[in-house]
């Protein structure tokens, strides 16, 4: 498995989902929490993107459970969802921030236009040559071992040697087609991360050098591969989901602002550090599942997604938690100031939006998920956080 292809799936994956309470106490997987995509609120978060992506602490946790459950006994209050503490609030309503202007680079996107031509290269042998030299795109077989147990065999695995996705690339230089390299290294390959940091001896056999041949960006090209006829077709679509995506990042950034505003405005007490760090171990727990499934562990998934050391996101996640706590305790306090309701009409409608939009088969189904004074604190919440940003002043 390659590192990049790794990277690139991990972007599509990464959206942070909560958890509830069933009725036999077993947690559920309940969406995620992003207003106007699932029916939750967004919290956003201080570090509200990291390389573009959007971080899992910018989602709200789905309702979890309340201080006593269903047949009446007590059950876990739900952490950083239910915090402890108290605010004296500030102002909260008309708070002005200054607009973020989205935008689209040419460079955007003539990296969607190189990948799809990527995905449709073809190699072809390179027959004046022989030996391998830097920057050569060859095929390889290769089986790893470690501590003399063969580990992984990959047969027809073609490289770009120097680009530093594979721990043995450097000792191809020089090296003819047909030979069999035996290189022994320290593993650094997260596609083996079980192998992290022991010894490892590759033994790699060079099967050809090739030239990537990149079909030419044509109409017909895009009219065969996609369903635009058109390059400039093409063009203007994949222009019109980059602005479509920097235009929600941007009004994520403006709520962010608002919020930072209001807690600047307001006076916290009580809070707790247990929950802060109950949204730091949710955060963790989360990487170590998508780790888990791409045979990784929690910190190299880390360090590939966020391109900073596992310290230095911890530090972050805290500060997203911390964030997170203050967010809950401001909305449940605009609850109580401005008195905010829920009628029957709204609880039904909110429930049907949030069945629909997280793939919930009837609102009843989420009904028979989630305690239904949850969800009502959910749904409260969210009209508390529409209030504060309907009144922004964007300028």
């Amino acid at each position: 498995m390659k590192k990049k292809w790794l990277a690139v799936l991990l972007c599509g994956c990464l959206i942070f989902t909560g958890c509830g309470s069933s009725d036999d106490g077993e947690e559920t997987s309940g969406g995620d929490g992003n207003k106007g995509e699932s029916g939750s609120l967004i919290s956003g978060n201080k570090n509200n993107s990291t390389n573009g992506q959007e971080d899992p602490g910018s989602a709200t946790k789905a309702p979890d459970s309340s201080e006593t459950d269903k047949d009446g006994e007590d059950a876990q209050t739900g952490a950083y969802w239910h915090p402890q503490g108290s605010v004296v609030l500030g102002q909260y309503v008309g708070i002005s921030v200054d607009k973020v202007v989205p935008e689209v680079k040419d460079e955007d996107i003539q990296s969607e236009i190189d990948y799809l031509l990527d995905q449709s290269s073809e190699p072809k042998v390179i027959e004046d040559r022989n030996v391998v030299e830097s920057g050569d795109y060859v095929c390889v077989d290769y089986t790893l071992w470690v501590g003399g147990e063969q580990v992984d065999e990959i047969t027809d695995e073609y490289l770009t040697v120097g680009n530093g996705y594979y721990d043995f690339e450097e000792s191809l230089v020089g090296a003819f087609i047909g030979e069999s390299k035996t290189t022994e290294c320290e593993v650094q390959d997260y596609a083996h991360s079980e192998y992290v940091g022991q010894t490892g001896t590759y033994i790699v056999n060079i099967k050809s050098i090739n030239e990537l041949i990149v079909p030419e960006l044509t109409d017909a090209f895009i009219a065969e591969k996609t369903d635009f006829d058109t390059v400039e077709a093409y063009r203007q679509d994949i222009y019109d989901t980059l602005m479509a995506e920097a235009t929600e990042d941007a009004k994520s950034k403006e709520r962010v602002s608002a919020f930072e505003k209001i807690m600047e405005n307001s006076t916290f007490s009580g809070i707790s550090d247990a929950d802060i760090q109950s949204y730091v171990d949710e955060t963790i727990q989360f990487y170590e599942q998508y780790a888990s499934m791409w045979g990784m562990d929690g910190e190299a998934i880390v360090s590939l997604f966020y391109g900073t050391s596992y310290d230095e996101f911890l530090v972050l996640a805290k500060e997203d938690g911390e964030y997170a706590v203050k967010q809950y305790l401001i909305l449940d306090a605009v609850i109580k100031d401005a008195d905010i309701k829920l009628t029957d009409e709204e609880y039904t409608k909110a429930l049907a939006e949030y069945a629909a939009e997280n793939d919930f088969s009837t609102p009843e189904e989420v009904e028979e998920t989630y305690y239904k004074e949850d969800l009502v604190e959910q749904f409260l919440r969210d009209k508390a956080y529409d209030m504060i940003v309907d009144s922004m002043i964007v300028s």
